[in-house]
């Protein structure tokens, strides 16, 4: 795998491995974590179990990797907002595991479609959901607002799933008590998404917002994200708001299911000043304005003539 496309900020290097036709282990080491890989018999049939430090995180059947995972990958970077189209359930299956099994007789664990074991939910899953939600659109909106409606979504696909838990809030998943924010991410550049808030688990009677507006009106977000012609037809924005909440209606239940698979107190949200904190400046890109670049990818735009002091009132 090229070094680019690995995810997460340590390397993994494999430190020994037993190649037996029947029975495979792989030990090695994620920044300063242990992982192991260990061919296992389950009821299922063959399959593999997966070690973090020393203890267990993952057996065939179970819908997601138990937590230390998740707390890993928060550790060494993993941004959903940044890195769209993973989480953590991709990062270890599609990643890490072929990583430790590359020199293995057989595939360690199959696979479905969407690139995880039988019964694991994850973002891929998720996506799909919300394009053939986008494609029930299309059946049900006619004329030319609703085509065009319906093309500006099927330019915004969902990207990320961003839960911004709180240590202190217990969530209710029967649906009376409170549940956490949680914001989906449309788009097809980095620069330009479009995040609609909501809860998770759903909160009764309450709707999904757009939270990344402006100052600017629904339409016009909608339709520059997705790269359209930004002047909108009459009666774009009503069709729309109508087909946002038909949307986020659909995927209440898939997102609550979702939701049940991450650990609670994990906050997925970085602010500005998480992730900057902390990182190094590695280059200095030229430019206006000038960009500092930072050993995480990130670019930040510095001001060439910066106000002095005194002008604030200062020395």
């Amino acid at each position: 795998m090229a070094l680019d496309a690995w995810i997460l900020s340590a390397p993994l290097r494999v430190l020994r491995q037993e190649d037996h036709p029947y029975r495979e282990t792989t030990l090695a080491t994620l920044g300063r974590h242990e992982l192991g890989l260990c061919r296992r018999a389950t009821t299922s049939g063959p399959g593999c179990e997966l070690f973090l430090d020393g203890r267990s995180i993952f057996l065939p059947g179970a819908p997601a990797p138990e937590r230390a995972w998740f707390e890993l990958c928060r550790e060494l970077g993993y941004e959903p907002a940044r890195h769209w189209d993973w989480d953590p359930a991709l990062i270890l299956f599609q990643q890490v595991v072929p990583a430790l099994a590359s020199d293995w007789h057989e595939a360690p664990l199959a696979l479905t479609s969407q690139g995880v074991p039988e019964g694991v939910l994850s973002l891929a899953e998720l996506r799909q959901t919300f394009a053939e939600a986008v494609a029930a659109l299309r059946r049900e909106l006619s004329g030319p607002v609703g085509a065009k409606v319906v093309e500006t979504f099927e330019w915004l696909p969902l990207r990320a799933v961003v839960f911004h838990d709180d240590m202190q809030l217990p969530l209710d998943f029967e649906g009376t008590g409170p549940g956490g924010r949680v914001s989906l991410w449309l788009g097809i550049h980095h620069e330009r998404p479009v995040i609609l808030e909501g809860q998770s688990p759903a909160a009764s009677g309450r709707r999904w917002t757009t939270g990344n507006l402006e100052a600017r009106d629904p339409s016009e977000a909608f339709l520059a994200a997705a790269g359209l012609d930004p002047e909108p037809p009459k009666g774009f924005e009503a069709t729309l708001q109508a087909a946002l909440d038909r949307l986020c209606h659909w995927m209440e239940a898939p997102l609550d299911a979702y939701r049940r698979t991450y650990p609670v107190g994990i906050s997925w949200h970085h602010g500005r000043r998480e992730r900057l904190l902390g990182r190094t400046i590695v280059d200095v890109r030229a430019g206006d304005p000038p960009r500092l670049i930072l050993d995480d990818g990130t670019e930040v735009a510095i001001d060439p003539e910066p106000v002095p002091f005194w002008e604030h009132g200062g020395i």
